[in-house]
């Protein structure tokens, strides 16, 4: 048992950082072979002393494509752009499902959401003792006749892809609040429960709860 708890420790402790070694080397190779193959187009040899310098010339524009990309898309016409692109992409089945799947995980890690959640919580679901966590939505308000008033709206994410999960309808004072921030929350379900908050955020505002029977 003793061995094998010292042997899980250490590949937990190794992984990342080999996962992470040997992206990076597969950057640097790759990216050097497709600077190579460009210029072989152009009918361009490269020194073989500078060969070694290509994957950083690859890196560096790389960085400069992700950037002018992102200069199109914030005006109104590399939207539009983009947009009809995406669109195209949705038209095929299978392509359409890794597209979305890649496209929340990115603006997840990254935190770009398309949806603002104003908190992260837990509720509990499916039953009394489990607890799940939940981005909350809005408060109804009464809102759904015949529901009466007092319930919140909240999301109950699935892993990998947190916008596929679904949509609950919770008295408010059962949502509890956590004190972490909606992009921890989401970096946990994506990570299926690996990446878990190092701290607190602080003290964060409460959800409005519904008021007691007066004595």
């Amino acid at each position: 048992m003793r061995l094998r708890q010292r042997f899980l420790t250490g590949l937990v402790t190794l992984l990342p950082l080999l996962v992470t070694l040997y992206f990076l080397a597969w950057v640097y190779t790759y990216s050097g072979g497709y600077i190579q193959s460009f210029l072989r187009l152009l009918n361009l040899e490269v020194p073989r002393t500078y060969q070694p310098l290509l994957p950083f010339v690859g890196l560096f524009l790389a960085g400069v494509l992700i950037y002018l990309v992102g200069t199109v898309a914030e005006n109104y016409l590399g939207r539009r752009l983009i947009v009809s692109l995406e669109r195209s992409l949705l038209l095929f089945p299978i392509v359409r499902d890794i597209y979305k799947a890649v496209q929340q995980i990115t603006h997840t890690l990254f935190g770009h959401q398309e949806v603002k959640f104003s908190r992260a919580a837990v509720i509990e679901y499916p039953r009394r003792g489990l607890y799940t966590l939940c981005f909350v939505v809005q408060p109804v308000n009464g809102r759904l006749p015949p529901l009466p008033e007092g319930y919140t709206a909240v999301l109950v994410p699935t892993s990998p892809v947190p916008a596929s999960g679904m949509v609950i309808l919770v008295p408010t004072e059962e949502v509890i609040p956590l004190e972490i921030s909606v992009e921890d929350a989401l970096k946990y379900v994506v990570s299926a429960g690996f990446l878990l908050p190092e701290k607190p955020s602080g003290s964060l505002t409460s959800l409005p709860q519904k008021a007691g029977p007066s004595a």
